[in-house]
């Protein structure tokens, strides 16, 4: 190497919530630090944004940035004045449109290296990276104005085969571009960890006879407190220097000629077995590097999937044509009802229509013609099953956008807690979809239906104690247990428990019928008016808890209230109706309606609510004898 000795400088910083100005403190600080004599500056992990990981589903597209682009062109500049090499982490949009976390090495003349894409992507409570970033596939080592050095980031440096490969390149110092802190609500039970990141970090140095350099933010963002300690330690893992836990620049001058020696004593390059260490290279299951096939323990958010907002977009929408005349008595109507539903998603989004014959599949093209939809928008699959309710016996999709996969939640379905023994075969339909889908499953193992569960997109669940808790679904379960598997195979870190349902409902009290997200921080919510509705009680309980609820980042809703329709009823018999079971398309968001006063008053509401998509009412009148609408007919797969 060109030296021996270098000055290291590493910028411990806090990070604000704007980007332009994280950048500006950025470059006066790495200026300090290059005017104090550093010649490899490094920057922490993603420090133009805070960090956005401790979140699912965040809009995060805003931060993203090409290479060459904004930040890497400002620190170029830096590099070629001061003669210095800055490695500068980067939230990236790269040319296959793929997201990484990436470190660019800038060299003293402003040319750029190659970036490095952070090879392991953690999934924890905290830190949902696999959300956001795709992950890298290779190591390298690179040879600047000052010395052969490697990054990693942040996670990469609890895997000690990295650390490994790249000293085996001839790295003389390995950099860790950090963002890693506690909880702030709790200590962590296994112990402290800013001890075991430095010491798994000293430890990499030792093992393989390099200086080791780690920069960390400090400050609290949200429910992490980063604690900073960036720290510069020499080939035997010796600290030479290290920061507090505030804003500091830390300088080291450091010299990686004592590695070879070190490396030589100990014998660990030498001495090494590569032909025992197979199982280390054992690959996991599946042909894909980035996504192994499925195993035990395995769950959507440990996947990194979570099940999106309704509101964001779908490739499609899954519907099973009506043809049960048990379900409807009044069955012409509830098929008028469906095309006219058709008609209006076709123009939003694909249609993904079940039918259960090749006779019924003929009928309903020539009706779908007749009606003027456009029949290249619509997708018929023959496959057998007994009812309509596609959105409590179908799958829930789920969505890594990092990746850009999808795959399903298959549950249980044992018609509505046993009450219907005809209509359980509907639970061999996902089976049947996933046939031509070939997505893969996961499989919690619970009784649920997709009307029991609704999600704001970012973490949020909303769900009734009535159903999910009810002992036909699931008797075995305590309810801790029941809300950890909500959180694993919908993506989410909170449940918002409702009591109770509407009259009539037969499922016990799905949240469609009751509560609806509309935006991540606003929830509609049925409400009855009239002290002498059977529904009265049980709404207003469900309204005092939705106002004082709170949302993913400890914030508080905003509740909308949405009137109830008048009873509908047959004889003695009341039927679940309720403006909540909405459905939300790509551009438009059809309401039940049920030739009530208050049908105009509610798609007022939503209309307000939903400014960019057309409202506008389909008749469920007869529909809803079956005990439904159109929310629970309807199953959105979502757009990757």
């Amino acid at each position: 190497m060109e030296h021996s000795t270098v000055t290291i400088g590493l910028i411990q910083m806090e990070i604000g919530p704007y980007r332009d100005e994280n950048l500006n403190k950025a470059l006066l600080k790495a200026e300090a630090a290059a005017q104090a004599g550093a010649r490899i500056i490094c920057l922490p992990e993603l420090f133009r944004t805070r960090y956005f990981p401790q979140q699912i589903g965040a809009d995060t597209l805003y931060s993203a940035e090409t290479i060459p682009g904004e930040t890497t062109e400002a620190f170029a500049g830096l590099a070629r004045r001061f003669g210095i090499v800055i490695i500068v982490p980067v939230y990236e949009k790269s040319p296959d449109d793929h997201y990484y976390n990436t470190a660019v090495i800038i060299d003293a003349d402003g040319s750029l290296h190659t970036p490095y894409h952070k090879v392991h992507i953690p999934q924890d409570p905290g830190f949902f990276e696999k959300n956001y970033f795709y992950p890298g596939e290779r190591y390298a080592v690179h040879t600047t104005r000052y010395g052969r050095i490697a990054v990693l980031i942040c996670y990469d440096q609890w895997f000690p085969e990295a650390a490994r490969c790249v000293a085996l390149d001839g790295a003389d110092v390995i950099f860790y571009p950090t963002a890693i802190g506690n909880p702030c609500t709790n200590q962590p039970l296994e112990g402290d960890w800013q001890e075991a990141w430095e010491l798994i970090q000293r430890s990499h140095a030792i093992a393989n006879s390099v200086h080791v350099a780690a920069v960390n933010r400090v400050g609290k963002e949200g429910d992490i407190r980063f604690f900073g300690g960036s720290f510069v330690c020499d080939a035997f893992g010796n600290v030479i220097a290290r920061a507090g836990s505030s804003e500091e620049i830390v300088i080291a001058r450091v010299d990686t000629g004592i590695n070879h020696s070190i490396r030589d004593s100990w014998g660990f390059f030498r001495n090494r077995r590569p032909d025992t260490y197979a199982p280390v290279c054992r690959r996991p299951p599946g042909t894909d590097t980035t996504f192994s096939d499925l195993q035990y323990g395995d769950t959507p958010r440990n996947r990194g999937f979570f099940m999106p907002a309704e509101w964001e977009p779908h490739d499609a929408v899954w519907l099973s044509w009506p043809h049960n005349n048990r379900t409807f008595p009044r069955l012409k109507e509830v098929e008028d009802s469906y095309v006219r539903f058709i008609v209006a998603v076709a123009r939003s989004e694909r249609i993904e229509l079940l039918v259960p014959s090749q006779k019924t599949e003929r009928v309903i093209v020539e009706r779908l013609r007749d009606a003027g939809v456009d029949l290249s928008h619509v997708t018929i699959r023959i496959i057998p099953y007994s009812d309509v309710w596609i959105r409590d016996y179908g799958p829930t999709f789920v969505v890594n956008r990092a990746l850009k996969r999808l795959a399903m939640v298959r549950w249980q379905f044992n018609a509505w807690g046993g009450k219907y023994a005809n209509l359980v075969s509907d639970d061999k339909v996902p089976g049947d979809m996933n046939l031509s889908l070939g997505l893969p499953v996961f499989q919690p193992g619970i009784v649920l239906e997709g009307g029991s569960i609704d999600t704001n997109g970012r973490g949020v669940v909303l769900t009734t104690r009535s159903c999910l808790l009810n002992p036909n679904r699931n008797p075995e379960r305590s309810p801790d247990e029941i809300e950890e598997i909500l959180k694993e195979y919908l993506g989410a870190v909170k449940v918002i428990w409702l009591d109770r349902g509407v009259a009539g409902d037969d499922t016990d009290g799905h949240v469609d019928d009751v509560a609806r997200f509309v935006s991540a921080s606003t929830i509609v919510c049925a409400y009855e008016s009239d002290p002498a509705d059977e529904n009265y009680a049980a709404l207003q309980e469900n309204y005092e808890i939705l106002i004082h609820a709170t949302d993913q980042a400890g914030d508080p809703f905003t509740v909308v209230k949405l009137p109830m329709p008048a009873p509908v009823t047959s004889g003695n018999a009341r039927y679940p109706a309720s403006y909540t079971n909405f459905y939300i398309g790509n551009s438009i968001l059809i309401v039940p309606i049920f030739d009530d006063p208050h049908d105009a008053e509610a798609i007022s509401i939503l209309q307000k609510l939903f400014l960019d998509r057309q409202v506008f009412g389909v008749n469920a009148r007869a529909m809803v004898e079956g005990f439904g609408t159109f929310h629970c007919a309807t199953q959105q797969q979502p757009r990757l």
